[in-house]
């Protein structure tokens, strides 16, 4: 059974440079009958063409600088920002990653209702449906529930997928909500809702990676816990990707005590130094304890795996690693 139905993007782009544009006259053809992604970015086009080689003429770009009255009444102030504009002139804001693969992603997912039907027998292929998935099981004396959780889902619609279900709640049986977290291959659920916060915060926990990106947004998330963080400076996607892969299980297994986490080492330069690793440098690991700032920069001469990176973490916890001082280095027995 197929739940997904695929519409056409719009790709708004500040140069004209490679990119094939259509005109606002060939943009109004489409209004009214179908839905558009609309994007304005300066660095996409490696990834456009990417997402054109899959979906086709269903992908088409306007040059903002030819058509500056309509990016600005598509609400496009600054490059990159990525929207899907409805039939009825709704827009929907893309908030992730400038990839073909996110992209396609928000496209699909925002091409299906906001919250889908499933049933018994093809519940088990929408839980693979996307890379976050939510399905709630409602009673019939559940209805407030579940509006809440209808409404949670249009929040939230541009990144994750909702379904909810029939016949699997028996009589009495308290509502279930579902979460699939694919890439982590995770899957939780709850039938526990104390707060009419309670729903929401489910489904913030379940859809954070085992091993997420620090950022500016998220940063103080991370020290508020008072937990150990255990940073990997990156340089490139490929390194986070393969990294994360790595390190998944070990981050599951001490997720209790630890934050594992990549930063983009450019971005966070001057941190990175902090935390003992050379400017400049590919990149490197550092655990750091938020209570008394001490920090553990990874010095040793062994690759980085998760199996090496076991042995450090508890080398530190017994005292084997001395923490790190700016101009002195530390000692390691």
């Amino acid at each position: 059974m197929k739940f997904a139905f695929f519409t056409p993007i719009l790709l708004l782009a500040s140069e004209s440079g490679a990119w094939n544009h259509v005109s606002g006259t060939e943009l109004l053809k489409r209004n009214g009958n179908e839905q558009t992604l609309i994007a304005l970015a300066q660095a996409l086009e490696q990834e456009w063409t990417a997402v054109q080689k899959t979906e086709g003429d269903k992908v088409v770009s306007v040059d903002c600088s030819a058509e500056s009255k309509l990016c600005h009444e598509s609400g496009v102030s600054s490059f990159p920002a990525i929207r899907l504009q409805q039939p009825s002139g709704k827009q929907i804001r893309y908030r992730g990653p400038r990839k073909a693969a996110a992209v396609q992603g928000f496209l699909h997912r925002t091409s299906r209702p906001t919250v889908s039907f499933v049933t018994p027998k093809n519940s088990s292929i929408f839980q693979s449906i996307d890379d976050v998935v939510f399905i709630g099981h409602f009673g019939t004396h559940d209805s407030h529930l579940q509006r809440q959780f209808e409404t949670i889902a249009e929040k939230y619609r541009d990144r994750y997928s909702f379904a909810t279900t029939s016949g699997t709640v028996r009589q009495g049986a308290p509502p279930t909500v579902e979460c699939f977290n694919n890439p982590d291959s995770t899957k939780r659920s709850t039938s526990d809702f104390p707060t009419p916060s309670s729903l929401e915060s489910f489904i913030k926990r379940c859809s954070t990676p085992t091993i997420p990106q620090m950022t500016r947004r998220n940063e103080l998330s991370f020290y508020q816990t008072r937990q150990s963080i255990v940073h990997y400076f990156v340089r490139s996607d490929a390194e986070r990707e393969a990294y994360v892969a790595e390190m998944r299980p070990l981050a599951k297994k001490y997720a209790e005590y630890l934050h594992f986490v990549t930063t983009d080492a450019d971005e966070y330069a001057d941190a990175a130094e902090m935390m003992g690793i050379k400017r400049g440098s590919s990149g490197g690991l550092s655990v750091q304890n938020p209570n008394n700032g001490d920090v553990f920069p990874y010095m040793r001469r062994e690759k980085i795996s998760a199996g090496v990176v076991e042995v450090f973490l508890g080398d530190i916890i017994q005292g084997k690693v001395k923490p790190w001082r700016p101009g002195g280095g530390h000692d390691e027995l």
